[in-house]
């Protein structure tokens, strides 16, 4: 059968029986892995206390880059605005806002794929999506998960992608002006999230156009002008948004920060983490590493092949039973104890590139070209991580498109390249289910082992969570009882956290006073800090904590070591404010888990 017959028997048969169990298995899958992680999600210090302390001071009225600072684009941060200002402040409130966000990205998921591979590879992967990447933890640190992502713009960015690739697709066969503005409005979304986001929907944006002109149609006056219409409404939207608060220029440029900083990321995190997180620290070595992991991944997956191929030249029926045991058998045994699934990811962005030269040679109907744009897609999102694959930290989205789509095409397209029938088709099946569903289950279980840990309740009613206890790692106890010290005296007042902690500014509801929400690395670096102290001088907050974070990725093995790294900051500190109460070890040595807080002299 044919991609097309495929597709229409699909569209004339609609949702069979078998598809609608498959859907009741993967809400199943959700809720459990739901069940498992529940409010356990957020890491109590890093990261994902901006992203509740910047939505709350939103829709109290502060403005975006004025009163609070952000790396990215403002979108995510004032549609989080928008959920606090319609429901109040709540974790768990933007916990369930993004738990509609994860069934729309998983909708898409399987729409796409069920599109072009079929309905077993959309359940396939999407059912890989929730077990690995929708709620788990494979690092110390939480907030890689779509429940409390360290960013929005992430998860709201691969939504947007999975919609403009979902529309391009239509447009490739019809490129009518409804279709063109909704691409348009798409892509300029992302523009107002992050870097990799608006590459990413600028490439597959790029491959459709391409792909467009190369069909001989021509692409009228009237979609031109609707998709360049759609491109630039939102950041006219929040150019004239800002233009309230700063004069024209700045506010055109406030609203283009989420590309415009694209050229000065490193500005934010620092050369040497940019360069880790490519894995150009060791790129040879990377490389070396990398190449191995797709070419033991391609002799596999021909290794099955080869042997679904042979199955159907055996007649004898006893011995194709007795050859695909086998395959399943040796398929297993690899998964179970030879292969390391935790660094899977190394081969990921190798095979989805093969693939799509494999593609470029092919014959373009619509369908190739819709498996086209996800692969492209896919590539592009691993480009953060071009030499350092990894489905753990921020795998759960820059490699989780990869990691899906992969099984899809196995399932759902190699079949046809062999051209297999019942028997082969069945072996082949078997052998990729034997190969990867081990290593499924093996990471799912390393997942839930570490966040069954997380027994220390932080934060109360809707802002409630779970971190690791304090034996494990005192951070959580030392965020919980500053925070509800704080609260409860609250009166009012305002806060400034040492190195970084604006998750105790919001569990506790006091505002900093200046607009960084941390204090280290580019923020403070080339005469930042000595701003950020006239700034504080000006407006010095009531109170002061000072918490152990291990900035070590940064460079910075003991806070306030020197200029730039915290020294100035430190010693106005020291010069304005009186400690009344200290917790755990040193504060400025991350190995020894401290704190102290200081009131204003």
């Amino acid at each position: 059968m044919t991609d097309r017959q495929s597709n229409a028997t699909i569209k004339r048969d609609g949702f069979h029986w078998g598809e609608v169990a498959g859907l009741i298995a993967l809400a199943g899958l959700t809720l459990l892995f739901l069940a498992f992680s529940w409010r356990k999600w957020p890491d109590p210090l890093i990261d994902f206390g901006r992203e509740l302390y910047t939505p709350w001071r939103l829709a109290n009225g502060a403005v975006l880059y004025r009163d609070v600072d952000s790396f990215y684009g403002p979108l995510s941060k004032y549609f989080n605005a928008v959920i606090f200002t319609l429901f109040k402040p709540g974790l768990m409130v933007l916990v369930a806002t993004n738990l509609v966000m994860f069934a729309a990205i998983v909708t898409m998921l399987y729409l796409l794929c069920r599109r072009t591979w079929g309905i077993v590879s959309a359940l396939a992967a999407c059912a890989i999506f929730i077990v690995l990447f929708g709620f788990s933890q494979f690092v110390g640190i939480g907030n890689y998960n779509y429940a409390t992502p360290y960013c929005h713009e992430v998860t709201h960015g691969l939504l947007l992608c999975l919609l403009l690739t979902y529309v391009l697709s239509g447009w490739l066969k019809n490129a009518t002006p409804l279709r063109s503005f909704l691409a348009g409005i798409f892509l300029g979304l992302t523009a107002l999230l992050k870097p990799e986001i608006l590459f990413a929907a600028g490439a597959i944006t790029t491959v459709a156009v391409i792909e467009k002109c190369r069909s001989s149609r021509r692409i009228g006056a009237s979609t031109i002008a609707a998709w360049t219409i759609g491109a630039l409404l939102p950041t006219i939207g929040f150019t004239a948004y800002f233009s309230i608060f700063f004069p024209f220029r700045e506010a055109l440029s406030l609203a283009c920060r989420g590309w415009f900083s694209a050229v000065a990321t490193t500005r934010f995190t620092g050369d040497h983490i940019q360069i880790d997180f490519l894995g150009f620290d060791q790129l040879w070595k990377h490389f070396e590493l990398h190449a191995f992991a797709t070419f033991v991944a391609c002799v596999l997956i021909g290794l099955i092949a080869g042997a679904a191929w042979a199955s159907e030249r055996i007649r004898k029926r006893w011995l194709s039973i007795l050859f695909g045991t086998a395959l399943t058998a040796g398929a297993a045994s690899l998964a179970c104890f030879v292969i390391n699934w935790n660094e899977i990811g190394r081969c990921l962005l190798g095979l989805i590139l093969l693939y799509l030269a494999i593609q470029a040679v092919q014959q373009r109907n619509h369908v190739d070209l819709t498996r086209r744009l996800i692969a492209v897609l896919a590539a592009a999102m691993m480009t953060r991580m071009i030499l350092n694959g990894r489905i753990y930290q921020y795998g759960f989205y820059q490699a989780a498109l990869a990691a899906v789509v992969i099984p899809a095409i196995l399932i759902g397209e190699l079949p046809r390249r062999l051209r297999l029938r019942g028997k082969g088709t069945a072996v082949l099946l078997t052998g990729i289910f034997a190969l990867i569903i081990p290593g499924i289950v093996m990471l799912a279980s390393q997942s839930v082992r570490q966040l069954q840990l997380k027994t220390l309740a932080v934060g109360e009613g809707t802002d409630r969570f779970y971190a690791f206890p304090e034996q494990i790692e005192p951070t959580g106890k030392m965020v919980s009882v500053i925070s509800e010290g704080l609260r409860k005296e609250a009166g009012g007042r305002t806060l400034l956290v040492l190195p970084e902690g604006v998750m105790i500014n919001y569990l506790a509801r006091l505002p900093s006073t200046v607009a960084p929400f941390i204090f280290y690395s580019a923020v403070t670096e080339s005469g930042g800090e000595e701003e950020i102290v006239r700034q504080l001088g000006r407006q010095p907050p009531d109170v002061v904590v000072i918490v152990s974070r291990n900035l070590q990725e940064f460079g910075i093995q003991r806070y306030g070591e020197a200029a730039g790294r915290g020294k100035l900051l430190l010693r106005w500190v020291d010069e304005n404010y009186n400690q009344i109460a200290h917790l755990g070890g040193d504060p400025f040595d991350y190995r020894e888990r401290g704190a102290i807080i200081l009131t204003h002299k």
